[in-house]
């Protein structure tokens, strides 16, 4: 399905911008470059000039985290790839909205992504992220942290694990201003909580099931989703065909993964002593 993103790309702006919402993240693996496709070096630079400029259409503030497949696929750095996107830093804050921070976590920075396609949480990162959730706290700010690789052990024999998971999932459970983690890399809709922090993961926008995640948070900590997917349908019906019905399901998710409602006590918490 890699040779038709085209179809996607050229849509997305229009359908983005049609939204109108305050800003716009990609969990990375914006090209596919290195781990795994081993695509020419002519057709990756080709790919991250045609994605750049494709989100550089979208009226909104955009932000992006590096996935794995974001990388070179002969030298397997990120160098080009930087060019177009950040990965200048372990962990970039920024101020997206009144008491509401994001956290960008490079997971691939200085590591061997050719021997840890699935990135390292790393010393400096807990710290910079620490910092942060406690001066958050005290500014009554809540948290969005974004990386690509999955956070929680024990599903699915641990696959797009990241490294040093569980000193990540200490910070998060010792850190109450971090209320939701967005994550990539396994392709797939899936949502889980852990200690009052939601753990989110959404399916792919170039493969089945083709589509993006829309996030309402209210000031009193309600929180809501739901899974959009593109009007492609050939593109989709072509790219079910190309897994089974078991693997579909998988990257689709069950409905509650696609459409959840509820009340994030920490985005709660944290925003009701507001002054």
């Amino acid at each position: 399905m890699l040779t038709r993103s085209k179809e996607v790309l050229d849509i997305l702006p229009s359908v983005i911008n049609a939204e109108n919402f305050d800003f716009v993240i990609h969990g990375g693996d914006i090209v596919c470059g290195g781990s795994s496709f081993n695509i020419p070096n002519n057709i990756y630079t080709r790919s991250l000039k045609e994605a750049a400029a494709t989100f550089d259409q979208i009226n909104t503030p955009f932000f992006s985290v590096p996935g794995n497949h974001d990388c070179d696929p002969n030298s397997w750095t990120y160098d080009e790839y930087g060019e177009y996107f950040n990965v200048h830093s372990p962990i970039t804050i920024i101020d997206v909205a009144p008491k509401l921070r994001l956290a960008l976590a490079n997971i691939f920075f200085n590591v061997d992504v050719k021997q840890n396609g699935s990135g390292v949480w790393t010393e400096e990162m807990d710290k910079s992220l620490r910092e942060t959730a406690s001066q958050s706290l005290q500014e009554h700010t809540a948290i969005i942290l974004i990386l690509h690789s999955w956070v929680i052990p024990g599903e699915d024999g641990n696959n797009g694990l990241i490294s040093n998971a569980q000193e990540l999932l200490q910070t998060i459970d010792e850190c109450p201003s971090i209320s939701i983690v967005f994550t990539g890399h396994r392709h797939m809709n899936r949502i889980s909580e852990y200690n009052d922090c939601l753990i989110i993961n959404t399916a792919c926008l170039i493969g089945f099931p083709l589509g993006y995640r829309e996030v309402i948070l209210s000031e009193s900590g309600n929180f809501t989703t739901r899974f959009h997917r593109l009007k492609l349908p050939e593109l989709i019906e072509d790219s079910r065909n190309r897994s089974t019905d078991i693997e579909n399901r998988l990257w689709e998710g069950t409905i509650y993964d696609r459409e959840k409602q509820s009340i994030i006590s920490r985005l709660h918490n944290v925003w009701s002593k507001k002054k």
